[in-house]
């Protein structure tokens, strides 16, 4: 079957990883899939790199009717010089401008990653990557066939073993700077374990408008002598950023399904995340992974049961992760929900 998988935004978050998966798992599964992204995206070296079809395609995406127009007049084109049976969207805003421009005879698919409401109607198949997204969909009136597949997790050539975690454990997180994410919540909870006498190092990765913000809070809170700051962590470095931490902390207050969690189960790590929604689909609690409600004194609370676990309590739990990445998250289940949902349009 011929398919357009089509992603308009430019940087590497959650979505952009999701749609280079799918370009991968639909070629895999036997069909011609091009891959459409917009000029300087950051996935075109990847796209290079798995050798994988790819059109550049550059268009207003807005609801204003004079861009509008624009942007439905190069997606017609676009589809009719690759005749699609099917097209695979992973923005809203692309669903309303590719449903305008679709051929009679094609079907649109809409990834939901987002609590983002407007748009989804246009789809004819919603596949949202967690159940509280599809909740929230049916909530907002949706109304159509909707299907629940999860983000996907590539695991490496050679399992990772689990280790006992230091004597001085590292609590790392990594993710955009900005109040989703929560890491004001981590660094209070840093403070109350140290009022507590608990011995521990922390790990901050990433970059976002918040910077300046958390930084001044690790001065604030008397933490910058066990506190390191880091950049950005980039797909190749991000398995050995995830293997030197002991734990790893999702300390958000929203989100909807949450990749880093499964990056780190399938690194044999030890999760601590809040209950924000989407983890609480992939954790469950004490067996894989730990939860805790959205605030510092819960969060502080849990990752003091993290620390103070047994060695051979951490391990099992970490080897508990890496089974649930490896059973759910990795490419060939996920490819197996791919495929017995396209049957229908074959």
């Amino acid at each position: 079957m011929k398919i357009v998988n089509l992603i308009s935004g430019k940087d590497l978050g959650g979505p952009k990883q999701t749609f280079l998966h799918y370009s991968d798992n639909l070629r895999e599964l036997g069909h011609q899939v091009t891959s459409v992204i917009r000029p300087k995206a950051q996935l075109e070296p990847l796209l290079r790199q798995r050798k994988l079809d790819y059109l550049l395609l550059d268009y207003p995406r807005t609801r204003l009717p004079g861009l509008k127009t624009i942007a439905i007049k190069r997606l017609k084109k676009l589809f009719l010089q690759q005749n699609p049976r099917l097209v695979i969207v992973h923005k809203p805003i692309d669903a309303v401008l590719a449903r305008a421009a679709l051929p009679n005879d094609c079907r649109l698919i809409l990834i939901l990653h987002s609590y983002t409401a407007a748009g989804i109607n246009a789809a004819d198949l919603l596949i949202c990557v967690s159940p509280v997204l599809a909740e929230f969909a049916r909530q907002q009136g949706y109304s159509g066939q909707l299907e629940i597949i999860p983000n996907l997790v590539e695991l490496g050539l050679i399992e990772p073993t689990s280790r006992a975690p230091r004597a001085i454990p590292v609590i790392a997180t990594m993710g955009i700077l900005r109040r989703t994410k929560g890491q004001d919540i981590l660094l209070q909870a840093a403070r109350i374990l140290r009022r507590r006498n608990i011995a521990f190092k922390l790990v901050i990765a990433g970059k976002g408008r918040w910077d300046k913000k958390i930084n001044k809070m690790i001065q604030q809170l008397n933490l910058a002598d066990i506190t390191q700051r880091l950049a950005w962590v980039g797909n190749q470095q991000r398995d050995g950023f995830i293997d030197a931490a002991d734990i790893f902390c999702v300390p958000s207050r929203g989100e909807t399904f949450g990749m880093v969690v499964i990056e780190a189960m399938a690194r044999k790590r030890l999760v601590v995340a809040t209950r924000c929604g989407g983890p609480q689909g992939i954790i469950e609690h004490a067996k894989n992974g730990l939860l805790c409600d959205i605030n510092a004194q819960s969060l502080a609370d849990t990752l003091a049961q993290a620390i103070a676990l047994k060695d051979h309590e951490y391990q099992l739990m970490c080897e508990a992760a890496y089974v649930t990445a490896r059973d759910q998250y990795s490419p060939e289940p996920v490819k197996r929900q791919i495929e017995a949902v396209l049957q229908q349009y074959q």
